[in-house]
């Protein structure tokens, strides 16, 4: 039997606040040097923050926030590779994005987690491939990290929990290693 662990306790809302704050003020300070960036992938930090939250408290991420973020993430990408004349970029930032969502569906991840992998692909390809290393690699680690910690403390193999957290957490780093 699978248990899914959901939690509403203060001090994970306050620990998924505070590290929305870091991450918005890591980002915002690597990404100082170009203040529309940071202001757009900063914003991308905001609605992870928001989702995590709702992922830890009921398992699931919500269309609401996951589909607009989606579309404006694909605005951005189209509208820079109009402004630069450069649609390979944008191109590219499509097809990672929709690689990560495909990735997780294939994996069987819920459709919350797919939505939200169609954002941070789209979102590390926009930034290049060093986003792109930097996203997999941290996502996969802290989901990864989590499930460990979730195994030994409740002593069960078969458990599921929301990889929002996890997803945001790597499209963070590979905001950051954009800038490297």
């Amino acid at each position: 039997m699978t248990r899914a662990l959901t939690t509403r306790r203060a001090g994970v809302r306050a620990g998924i606040g505070a590290a929305t704050v870091a991450g918005v003020a890591a980002v915002a300070w690597t990404h100082r040097g170009d203040p529309a960036l940071a202001l757009l992938l900063s914003t991308a930090v905001l609605c992870y923050g928001a989702l995590s939250a709702v992922d830890a408290a009921e398992q699931r991420l919500p269309n609401r926030i996951t589909l607009p973020l989606a579309a404006a993430t694909l605005g951005v990408v189209v509208a820079s590779a109009v402004v630069r004349s450069d649609v390979m970029t944008a191109v590219g930032a499509i097809a990672t994005g929709m690689a990560f969502a495909v990735v997780l569906l294939a994996l069987r991840f819920g459709m919350g987690d797919v939505k939200l992998a169609l954002t941070v692909g789209m979102v590390a390809g926009w930034l290049g491939r060093t986003a792109v290393v930097a996203t997999v690699v941290a996502g996969a680690s802290a989901g990864a990290a989590a499930a460990v910690v979730l195994i030994v403390v409740h002593r069960q193999r078969h458990l599921t929990f929301g990889f929002g957290p996890a997803l945001a957490i790597g499209s963070v780093a590979g905001m950051m290693a954009a800038h490297s």
